[in-house]
């Protein structure tokens, strides 16, 4: 879904269910408020809200955290897929060395190409993925062990499995239902104690409600967007791999 798409939604649902829910209120449900009562409730209400701002707030700075956790980790991928490209364009014997190459090129277009997208819908990766990822391995194996420079690239190969695994696990993590439920009942409490509060003009509530389901609705599209790092407008891009795929066409 596209981020305007959604942010549009979510502010519109947010915004029904408060203003809506105090239309309803004000019409259907007879309350005879007192001045104290209204104190009360209005109390309670900055009680509750302050909370659920905290909830929110710690919420936001989670996935803010990951999502920059996230990047590092894809920024220190592709250093190494770089690195390892470097490794194999300067070994002494390229002829030893081009069914590695071959491999890695096409280990790389597949990341570009296949692993991005699919983590951008969302979806897992498949067998081909670690096939593709693991036939470089084998052919790794089958340089010459005693060369001086096979040691550090198999190192740098390792590594580059490491965090390649990390980006995967940076896809497909998300908050969990657990802290879902109730960030959404705390909305819904907050609008509640909202609705509740006593004011002459029908209207005027109606709007000040409707602003602060509005607010909610901003900050769970924020939380959306933010948990997902590899979908949406703030992706985080296979560029150092394109650069690879680029630099082993043109053969640099």
């Amino acid at each position: 879904m596209p981020p305007f798409v959604l942010l549009m939604l979510t502010l519109l649902l947010f915004t029904a269910l408060s203003a809506g829910g105090t239309w309803f209120f004000k019409k259907y449900i007879r309350v005879r408020y007192l001045r104290a009562h209204n104190e009360v409730v209005g109390y309670v209400f900055s009680v509750v809200g302050g909370f659920y701002g905290l909830l929110l707030g710690f919420v936001v700075f989670f996935v803010w955290d990951a999502l920059n956790q996230a990047q590092a980790d894809a920024s220190r991928e592709g250093s190494l897929a770089r690195a390892f490209y470097r490794d194999i364009r300067y070994f002494p014997d390229t002829v030893e060395t081009k069914p590695l190459m071959d491999s890695y090129l096409k280990y790389v277009d597949f990341v570009v190409d296949e692993e991005y997208p699919t983590m951008e819908r969302l979806e897992p990766l498949g067998a081909l993925s670690r096939a593709t990822f693991n036939d470089v391995f084998r052919q790794m194996e089958l340089l010459y062990v005693h060369e001086p420079k096979v040691e550090p690239m198999f190192s740098n190969l390792n590594e580059l499995a490491t965090y390649r695994s990390l980006r995967q696990t940076d896809a497909s993590a998300e908050i969990p239902v657990e802290i879902w439920v109730p960030l959404l009942l705390g909305g819904l409490i907050t609008m509640l104690f909202a609705t509740m509060i006593n004011m002459q003009s029908t209207r005027l509530h109606i709007m000040v409600n409707g602003l602060l389901g509005a607010f909610i609705g901003l900050v769970f599209f924020i939380i959306l967007i933010l948990d997902h790092p590899f979908t949406g407008q703030i992706k985080i891009e296979p560029t150092e791999y394109g650069i690879i795929k680029k630099m082993g066409k043109s053969g640099e």
